[in-house]
Parts: structure tokens; C-alpha cells; sequence
């Protein structure tokens, strides 16, 4: 697990299982393919955004596929995660 501190990171970023602490993340496109959630303490980001390739990319489709109405799966989506009060 690699641990970065107090840089400023543009462009891609791969981010599955690393720790960022007092990060600047500018126009930056974080990567995550589905390994260990990645850390991040006190970072601030601009302009960035998420892409989600391999297993998270898999996931995400999943989730997807059971928020719309229709499928009577959506509280199930929300209920996995309650911390965003879905």
C-alpha cells in the first residue's frame, strides 16, 4: 500500500489501495479498478472526477442496474450504503 503526502497530483491517478494525506488533487481523473479502497485524509479536490475500470466498473454497472424505480431494488441500493441518505 504506497502512502502519498502533500503533493499536488494531476492527470490519472491511480488510487486502489493507497493513502493520500494533505493531497491536492487538480484536474485529476482517480482510477479505481475494484482492489483495497484507497485512503484519503485532509485532501482537497478541483476539477477532478472518478473512473472506474475492471471489477469497480463491474460493480458500479450492478448498482446501476438495480437503482432505476421500475426494478423495486432501489431502497436495496440506498440501504447499502445509509451514509449517504439516499
Amino acid at each position: 500500500m504506497t502512502q502519498t503526502r502533500d503533493q499536488v497530483l494531476s492527470g490519472e491517478v491511480e488510487i486502489d489501495g493507497a493513502t493520500f494525506v494533505n493531497c491536492e488533487f487538480k484536474n485529476a481523473r482517480l482510477v479505481y479498478r475494484g482492489g483495497l479502497a484507497p485512503n484519503f485524509n485532509n485532501c482537497r479536490f478541483t476539477q477532478s472526477n472518478f473512473a472506474f475500470y475492471d471489477s469497480a466498473a463491474n460493480t458500479l454497472n450492478f448498482l446501476r442496474a438495480m437503482a432505476p424505480k421500475e426494478t423495486n431494488m432501489r431502497g436495496v441500493v440506498a440501504g447499502l450504503m445509509p451514509e449517504l441518505g439516499i
